[in-house]
């Protein structure tokens, strides 16, 4: 029965009339069926497969009357978990900004109800109803959709009941640009602590603040838009853990099967879990998060193209941005004294060199694949000595990269690749191939609870041993995710690196997260490094295992 579920036309499943009585989090649930992907991957999957239902581009706003088409699991398989949740509650942030912004001169009837989880056992969305002159919209106000682990393909589900017995609150529509302007903010307070203290006599603590501010604009026609997100960061111990950046700056224009886009943007690539080899486009802000994960804003112009045969981006990448190195009062860093001020550059053109790119993404039945092309300079420095100073300073080569990115879904089950072969042109680093592929197998309510279970592995390849720059030239990444599905969001990650050609050495991560209320956000972080061989890239990180508290506050 399953597999003749999957053989279904899903592409072509529907869900609505969407009315008063359904919440993002019913047709996101009914959408999913049983399959363990995550709520968040489902949200923005139905958002981009019916980008007309969804008014502002904010997918807690979706409008009455709607017929939402059900994506592909291909689609949804897509979207990455990470980005996704971040859309999901930025967008909850805007809605409730909106709510108390009086210009917009929209008075709400919140509307209490119940949603059609099958799981869930308390109501995760409250929902309003909104409308303008001649428009009628059912808004979703929330807490964010509880994540779970994506996996398989969901069945076709049976269109959500029409139900046109609902209140509605008359408004009337936005006159001034300002009423269309939305703002959230996130100030982040982290603290980590460490086992021992550095390899430099590093102190044991840390304590960090950030703040996250956020605007975004859509015009009235909802064909443009501009979104403004500056970042700010303050450390206790190491100034070069002192940030201002853009992460977000640009303006985006949609048209039918084509979107250009023009500033400072964050772009992901990848499938894998345990390193993303294809992940170019930015820089890593490395004192930041020792996984890479976190990137700093790059200035570009995009060009996109959709159509059934697939999708094709373009970009042009006209300023380089440097890594971020911790200072000498910092720790997970080189015994090394850097100058990362006086980088150095094959290209003469230095950071205005500029680079470029290509994207061609297809979703084949089950299999979705991705080719990417890149030019231009090295995001992953290597460190020269400065004369006889004693000092090193980063080295930025150019290079060519090719990659590929896959997913296929075979019920419970998802398999991932990602490989590159990389060219440093005319330089004496050469070329190399690298490759990272595995499997995510997930369980949707073990043992019949709500809990989602996933397990993962993954094979890490570099053609360079231990001429690498990092770990995982022949490594096994071995990890389990959980996933409460609770109102809280809570969910876990646990996974350890064990090298193959030695069996001492090993590093290690945690990641944990839940909800307190709708403004708090509380995190947990810790990695351990684990190796007697000092030819090891963690052998510098053995003394740096730690664990961080965190706390999010979203106003």
């Amino acid at each position: 029965m399953l597999l003749a579920s999957l053989l279904l036309p899903v592409a072509a499943a529907e869900l609505g009339p969407v009315t008063a009585q359904d919440t993002l989090w019913s047709l996101a649930k009914a959408a999913r069926g049983d399959a363990p992907f995550s709520m968040y991957q489902v949200i923005i999957a139905l958002q981009q497969k019916n980008p007309r239902a969804f008014i502002g581009d904010n997918v807690h706003h979706v409008q009455a009357g709607a017929v939402l088409t059900i994506p592909t699991a291909a689609e949804i398989a897509a979207i990455d978990v990470e980005s996704a949740r971040q859309k999901v509650e930025a967008d909850e942030q805007r809605w409730r900004a909106l709510q108390k912004n009086p210009r917009a001169g929209y008075k709400i009837a919140a509307k209490s109800g119940q949603g059609h989880s099958a799981r869930a056992t308390q109501r995760l969305i409250q929902q309003a109803v909104l409308v303008r002159p001649t428009v009628a919209t059912t808004v979703v106000a929330a807490q964010p959709a509880v994540p779970a682990t994506p996996a398989a393909m969901p069945a076709p589900r049976s269109p959500v009941p029409a139900n046109t017995n609902h209140r509605q609150a008359i408004a009337p529509a936005p006159r001034h640009w300002t009423d269309r302007l939305q703002s959230d903010s996130t100030f982040g307070l982290d603290s980590r602590w460490y086992a021992k203290k550095g390899l430099q006599q590093q102190a044991q603590s840390n304590f960090s603040a950030s703040l996250l501010q956020e605007w975004y604009w859509q015009s009235a026609n909802e064909t443009d838009s501009f979104t403004f997100s500056p970042y700010f960061r303050i450390d206790q111990r190491d100034s070069e853990r002192h940030l201002i950046d853009l992460r977000q700056a640009f303006w985006l224009r949609v048209g039918s099967g084509w979107e250009l886009k023009l500033g400072v943007d964050q772009v992901f690539w990848g499938v894998t879990e345990s390193q993303h080899l294809v992940d170019v486009i930015n820089q890593t802000d490395l004192v930041d998060s020792i996984d890479g994960e976190s990137k700093l804003g790059q200035p570009m112009l995009q060009y996109n193209l959709f159509g059934d045969w697939g999708t094709l981006q373009t970009f042009i990448l006209p300023y380089f941005r440097e890594r971020t190195f911790a200072g000498a009062d910092g720790r997970l860093r080189l015994p090394l004294a850097l100058l990362p001020d006086e980088a150095l550059y094959q290209s003469d053109r230095k950071q205005q060199h500029v680079d470029w790119a290509l994207r061609y993404a297809k979703q084949i039945d089950q299999l979705d694949l991705a080719w990417s092309y890149f030019q231009g300079t090295s995001r992953e420095p290597g460190l020269v000595p400065l004369g006889n100073s004693g000092f090193y300073t980063p080295y930025y080569p150019q290079m060519k990269q090719v990659g590929l990115e896959g997913q296929w879904i075979v019920d419970s089950w998802i398999w991932k690749l990602e490989s590159i072969y990389r060219d440093y042109q005319q330089s004496p680093l050469g070329h190399f191939y690298a490759a990272t592929a595995g499997f995510e197998y997930s369980m949707v309510g073990v043992m019949d609870t709500d809990y989602d279970l996933g397990w993962l592995l993954e094979y890490q390849y570099d053609s360079r041993g231990l001429a690498a720059t990092g770990p995982g030239q022949r490594d096994i990444f071995l990890g389990t995710r959980l996933a409460w599905n609770d109102e809280a969001g809570t969910e876990l990650l646990f996974g350890f690196v064990q090298d193959l050609d030695d069996s001492g050495s090993r590093s290690g991560m945690l990641e944990a997260s839940t909800r307190y209320n709708n403004n708090l956000r509380l995190r947990l972080d810790a990695w351990f490094f684990q190796t007697q061989r000092p030819d090891q890239p963690i052998w510098w990180f053995r003394r740096d295992d730690y664990i961080q508290l965190g706390i999010d506050y979203y106003f």
